[in-house]
C-alpha cells in the first residue's frame, strides 16, 4: 500500500511537471508573436535603408554607443528595430512585462555584450507594433541587474 501511495505520488508529479513543460513551450510559441529577434554579422545582406543607417552608425559616435533604428513592416502589424552597438559580437535581448505599470505595456532590455574585434554584430528585433513598449539600451545585462 505504501508503494502504491508513493507510485501514485510520483506519477502525480510528472504529470505536473509535464504540463509545465508544455505550457513552457506554448508560452515560447505566443511570445513569438509578441517579440522575435535574429543577430546578424555586419555587412550581411540587409535592405538598402538599414545599411545605409548602419554605414553612418559605425562612421560616427565612439565605442560601445547605442545607435537604434526603427520602422514598421508593410501590413504595420509589426514594428521592426536595428540595435547597433558599436564593438560588440553578441546582444542579450529580453522582453519585461510588469502588470502594475500602466505607462507601458512592455519593455524591450537590450545589452551589447562580447567584444571581439572585427566581428561586430547587429541585432534585428521584430515586435508587435505598439507605441507603448520601451526600449532600454544598457551597458548592464538584466542578469546582472536582477542579482
Amino acid at each position: 500500500m505504501r508503494y502504491l501511495l508513493k507510485a501514485l505520488i510520483i506519477s502525480f508529479i510528472l504529470i505536473i511537471s509535464g504540463c509545465a513543460t508544455q505550457g513552457a513551450v506554448n508560452l515560447d510559441v505566443k511570445m513569438a508573436h509578441i517579440i522575435d529577434y535574429k543577430l546578424y554579422d555586419v555587412g550581411a545582406d540587409l535592405s538598402d535603408d538599414v545599411n545605409k543607417w548602419l554605414i553612418n552608425a559605425r562612421m560616427s559616435g565612439e565605442e560601445g554607443q547605442y545607435f537604434i533604428y526603427q520602422f514598421a513592416n508593410k501590413d504595420k502589424r509589426y514594428m521592426n528595430s536595428y540595435v547597433y552597438r558599436k564593438g560588440s559580437s553578441d546582444y542579450e535581448v529580453s522582453f519585461i512585462y510588469d502588470p502594475s505599470d500602466s505607462s507601458a505595456k512592455g519593455k524591450i532590455h537590450v545589452t551589447g555584450i562580447g567584444e571581439e574585434l572585427g566581428n561586430e554584430k547587429i541585432v534585428e528585433i521584430k515586435s508587435i507594433n505598439d507605441l507603448s513598449f520601451l526600449f532600454i539600451l544598457s551597458d548592464e545585462s538584466l542578469k546582472d541587474r536582477l542579482e
